[in-house]
């Protein structure tokens, strides 16, 4: 299998990557003509399988390039899950080039990825920073 790296996803992977939000509950319900919006308004990575051409993995960035960056959207398509392509996923967006000088980088996580996410440093955040949500959409 050969893997290629790409940032920002062009939409001819539009639909690779509404498979993929698919697979995870927390995305099930996105919209492809909001993904389209959304890919053109983020830092995005993908992993492409190059012999079968289709997005495997993604990833995007919301960041002002300085002070602070969040991950979002950490997904890997289940048939290639096991392969360490979290791990390239991860690896390339906190060594980006664009990325790693940012004072913070932080993202959000279910429990069983903590220890996944520990592994580049990043940790719980207590007692610091109390997340807050307006939800303009029920989804």
């Amino acid at each position: 299998m050969e893997i290629l790296f790409v940032e920002n996803i062009s939409e001819s992977y539009l639909l690779d990557l509404l498979e993929l939000y698919k697979q995870e509950d927390w995305t099930r319900n996105r919209k492809p003509e909001d993904i389209k919006v959304m890919i053109h308004n983020c830092k995005t990575i993908g992993l492409i399988d190059k012999e079968v051409n289709k997005l495997i993995g993604f990833s995007r960035v919301i960041t002002d390039f300085v002070y602070r960056a969040t991950i979002f959207d950490v997904i890997i398509s289940n048939d290639y899950q096991g392969k360490g392509l979290g791990r390239l996923l991860i690896e390339s967006i906190v060594n980006h080039p664009q990325i790693k000088e940012i004072e913070r980088i932080e993202l959000y996580c279910s429990d069983d990825k903590v220890e996944f996410y520990n592994k580049w440093s990043f940790n719980k955040v207590t007692g610091v920073t109390n997340f807050m949500r307006r939800i303009n959409k029920p989804m």
